[in-house]
């Protein structure tokens, strides 16, 4: 049974398009509705090398319903890009884009159908050994209204827009963060050269008025 709380982004295109496609090189304002994820805690700094670990990790234990997916849907089916979600304890950190001291996890996005029952069987389904389990969860996130940004090249250009968002847009507009910041990487890295990367910085905010 789908949770009727859950949009389903394989039939709601315009939501697929605001979500995921928003305008380049520009805030914009968007209101995210609840979504289903497979989510993996990661521990320690948000360095290179753990994330990626997270990310493989992650895919491998939803493979089944990718699988599931691809076969319902057909030509339609687009794999979900890889989403980590960064926090701090000062705010200030997340604004000047000191990752050493971001907290983090990473989450992809699933079928409305695939709920945590089918989640906890995909990842059985990828276990080779006794204990190599990831500790993958389910969870439904609706961040409502956010303030996003497509950022198209490489990644040593972000501070400077998390500055200009946290600084100077947020304060400008009477908002400010409700919430863990996060970024949707919309390509994969290892086929992409870094001028050509595309990410989307979100912001789940407040009004402050």
């Amino acid at each position: 049974m789908v949770d009727d709380a859950l949009t389903d982004l394989t039939q709601d295109r315009a939501t697929l398009r605001m979500l995921y496609a928003p305008p380049a090189g520009a805030f914009s304002m968007v209101d995210v509705p609840g979504l289903p994820f497979a989510i993996l805690d990661g521990e320690g700094p948000p360095e290179q090398a753990p994330i990626q670990a997270a990310v493989k990790a992650l895919y491998t234990a939803i493979y089944a319903i990718r699988r599931e997916a691809r076969e319902r849907m057909g030509k339609s089916f687009v794999e979900p890009p890889v989403e980590v979600v960064y926090w701090a304890d000062d705010l200030r950190d997340l604004a000047a884009g000191n990752r050493g001291k971001w907290h983090w996890r990473v989450q992809i996005t699933l079928p409305v159908w695939a709920d945590a029952q089918r989640l906890m069987d995909s990842v059985a389904d990828a276990r080779h050994a006794p204990g190599d389990k990831p500790a993958v969860r389910w969870g439904m996130l609706t961040e409502g209204k956010c303030v996003q940004f497509l950022h198209i090249g490489p990644t040593n250009g972000l501070p400077e827009i998390l500055e200009g968002l946290y600084s100077h847009y947020l304060p400008q507009q009477d908002l400010e963060s409700d919430g863990p910041y996060h970024e949707i990487y919309l390509d994969d890295w290892s086929r992409v050269a870094p001028q050509q990367r595309k990410i989307i910085l979100r912001q789940p905010v407040r009004s402050t008025k």
